[in-house]
């Protein structure tokens, strides 16, 4: 399998701008690493807007072997206001992305599909799970529910709007070491848990199945990206890790081979109501004893995990933000 010389990884959508996180060198103490921000020069610059933050998340993947660069758009936030303002003022041209991969058929991250698209001006492959478009119910718990949430993102509109999908449930290699998981298997115990009994009805999120069945919503169609660099390791970028950030290393390494992990970032599902508070722990636990030696956590992750993450992994924790580029080579 093919490796990348070297990746850079910007982050185009996230929940938060911070003006004032400073540039900083690898948290591992090497020397192929570098976080960069779009900062406060940036911010105070008369000549520049501001990029903007919403509840979605969307990474730019550059990819390079010799003289080739392969560019991959993992998710799409969940607007295209939002995308199309950042790729702007981040100077990302969106001719000249050749894959986008969405993780999985929720809004917050096939939002901003259909404007890229027209941004685009050719066709794109859009890889996904072959699932991601089956309808998808929330019920709250005070009786409100939204119905088909995901209706935007149906197969047969993305390719009106100029997208190529591309539906697999297996890995699928981009080119230069880039991967998808394809679809993730979920044997942690904490991460898989305990599912309340199915009963229609209640509160809850739910999908349609391809066979017309009515089911609780597991979000089986969640894939993550990995990116295979020389000499330095796997870089793993998830969407919101449904199926569990420790399952998503776990299966890219299935993918790529028991490499070492030089990097994990995006949605860790560790800020939702219904996730057990000691998850958080048992998640940087795992991250411990599988020496991943940069820590990312995005979108979902919560207040929780960025303050213990923060506070007992500080030699490896990155915050996030709108405009963060991170470059991993030899």
């Amino acid at each position: 399998m093919f490796e990348a010389d070297s990746v850079t990884i910007t982050v185009l959508v996230e929940n938060q701008v911070d003006m004032l996180l400073p540039d900083q060198a690898s948290p591992a103490d090497g020397d192929d690493h570098c976080v960069t921000r779009y900062g406060l020069i940036e911010h105070f610059d008369p000549k520049r807007v501001p990029p903007q933050a919403e509840n979605g998340i969307s990474f730019l993947v550059e990819a390079v072997r010799g003289r080739h660069t392969l560019r991959v758009l993992f998710d799409v936030g969940l607007t295209g206001t939002v995308l199309e303002h950042n790729m702007r003022v981040l100077g990302v041209d969106p001719t000249t992305i050749d894959h986008v991969v969405i993780s999985h058929g929720h809004p917050d991250h096939f939002g901003g599909i259909h404007r890229f698209l027209g941004l685009a001006g050719r066709r794109i492959p859009v890889a996904t799970h072959a699932d991601a478009e089956l309808p998808r119910y929330a019920v709250m718990g005070d009786g409100r529910t939204s119905p088909v949430y995901n209706a935007a993102f149906g197969f047969g509109e993305v390719e009106r709007s100029g997208g190529v999908p591309v539906l697999t449930r297996d890995s699928l290699d981009l080119g230069w070491g880039v991967h998808t998981t394809g679809e993730i298997p979920r044997k942690v115990a904490f991460e898989a848990g305990a599912a309340p009994a199915f009963k229609p009805g209640d509160p809850g999120l739910y999908q349609v199945s391809a066979q017309g069945k009515l089911r609780r919503d597991e979000v089986m169609d969640e894939m993550g990206l990995v990116v295979d660099v020389r000499d330095v390791g796997l870089v793993i970028l998830t969407g919101c890790a449904h199926a569990g950030v420790i399952n998503t290393i776990a299966q890219a390494r299935a993918v790529c081979g028991p490499k070492p992990v030089r990097a994990v970032m995006g949605g860790f599902h560790l800020g939702f109501p219904t996730t057990p508070a000691e998850n958080v722990d048992l998640t940087a636990t795992a991250l411990t004893e599988l020496e991943v030696a940069t820590v990312m956590p995005m979108h979902c992750s919560g207040l929780r995990t960025h303050a213990h993450l923060s506070r007992d992994l500080p030699a490896n924790y990155v915050q996030p933000a709108v405009g963060t580029v991170l470059h991993f080579a030899r």
